[in-house]
């Protein structure tokens, strides 16, 4: 859309602003995803186009769409709109960053919409009357968890926005309300390991002083009796180690244990594909503190990833470092890993990034392991990593 546009954003806003308080639900919904997406198209354009913003208008709109949907999320007792709201607010959050919380006082406020929502005190989860939210949530406490989800899915955005140093404090404050408790449904547990997963990966080396606390909860989270919350523990566990550096490294014999029990023939896809994420950051972060003799190959034997696609980058860009160093258990494994990695070029669930580390990976191998990338692939394969090699060439 480019800055063609730009003259009419404040129309557009201001056609939003008038319907926030319309009968309708799903008008309602609509106004405030208007406004939302008003502010994230400008920022876009004064950042990617490098539109001058002489009028200020951004903060103008800022100034009145923040504290509007902050007030929808803290007293409307509708509990679709209000999950709307907060997806707006994570949505701006994401795109805009620093910008949405460089107002301390919209810092302040947000920090104490999201603990409000998360110790249940706004008004749509004290209203128990409406449970008019969705046809498939079944009871209050589910329609209680959605909202927590929604609000805690801010705070890594959040970590993100802020930095993970400057978050730290903010951390410390929120982690007793996310941590799961005794008697927490499963729904609840898998969503406190998920927050806390992404908000480990978020903060990055911040996380460090949190380490023991979070190596806890996720160790108890992996021997969960639900799947889900074990995956997101997995997850999280991974994270942490990425995060940490070589903190954990004295460690990895522990969490190896732990992890092997999930590898198996019936096991849940998911998880196991957490597994081989998780293990790729170990390696990442601290190869030497590794068996990689004997866990390397049963690594291989669960490639490719099925189910949790968004773990392949880490994976190959683990495999990658481990082929640059000319690690032998490595190496030993490429007949089997480039049949592998050159099918995952033409599979559609393969995000671009991660077939970018894959074509890396295919040309640093084929050109000094020529003889063995030919024997290990069949005619067809040969074919479709000349092609990715010779796209990759034209197109760099």
């Amino acid at each position: 859309m480019g800055t063609h546009f730009v003259p009419y954003y404040e129309e557009t806003f201001g056609h939003g602003l008038k319907l926030v308080d319309y009968t309708a639900p799903l008008v309602r919904r609509g106004s405030l995803l208007c406004m939302s997406h008003v502010c994230i198209a400008l920022h876009k354009v004064i950042t990617q186009h490098n539109f001058q913003d002489e009028t200020a208008m951004l903060p103008k709109l800022m100034a009145v769409c923040v504290p509007l949907v902050f007030d929808v999320v803290r007293s409307d007792k509708d509990r679709e709109i209000v999950c709307c709201a907060l997806e707006c607010i994570n949505e701006m959050l994401k795109e805009l960053k620093g910008a949405m919380i460089s107002d301390e006082e919209y810092l302040d406020a947000l920090i104490e919409l999201v603990r409000d929502v998360l110790q249940h005190k706004t008004a749509s989860q004290k209203d128990t009357e409406d449970d008019s939210f969705c046809e498939d949530v079944e009871d209050d406490s589910e329609l209680t968890t959605v909202l927590v989800d929604f609000a805690g899915s801010i705070l890594p955005s959040l970590a993100t926005a802020m930095g993970g140093a400057a978050f730290t404090p903010y951390f410390k404050m929120f982690l007793p309300l996310i941590i799961p408790k005794q008697g927490r449904n499963r729904s609840e547990r898998s969503l406190a390991a998920g927050t806390l997963a992404e908000i480990c990966q978020a903060m990055k080396e911040s996380v460090i002083p949190f380490t023991e606390n979070m190596y806890t909860v996720f160790m108890a989270g992996m021997k969960d009796p639900s799947e889900e919350v074990v995956s997101n523990s997995v997850f999280g566990m991974g994270v942490l180690v990425e995060s940490s550096g070589t903190t954990l490294a004295p460690k990895y014999s522990e969490i190896l244990g732990v992890l092997s029990h999930f590898l198996k023939e019936d096991g849940d896809r998911r998880t196991i594909d957490n597994v081989l994420g998780a293990v790729s950051r170990m390696i990442l972060a601290s190869p030497t503190s590794l068996p990689l003799d004997s866990i390397f190959p049963t690594f291989v034997k669960w490639l490719p990833l099925q189910e949790d696609m968004e773990e392949n980058l880490i994976v190959y860009t683990s495999l990658f470092s481990l082929l640059s160093s000319s690690c032998q258990v490595a190496l030993e494994q490429l007949p089997v890993l480039l049949p592998i990695m050159v099918s995952e070029l033409t599979n559609k669930k393969v995000d671009d990034a991660a077939k970018a580390k894959i074509t890396e990976i295919l040309k640093g191998v084929s050109t000094k392991y020529a003889d063995l990338t030919l024997k290990s692939l069949s005619a067809e394969q040969a074919e479709v990593l000349r092609q990715a090699l010779t796209t990759n060439v034209n197109g760099s």
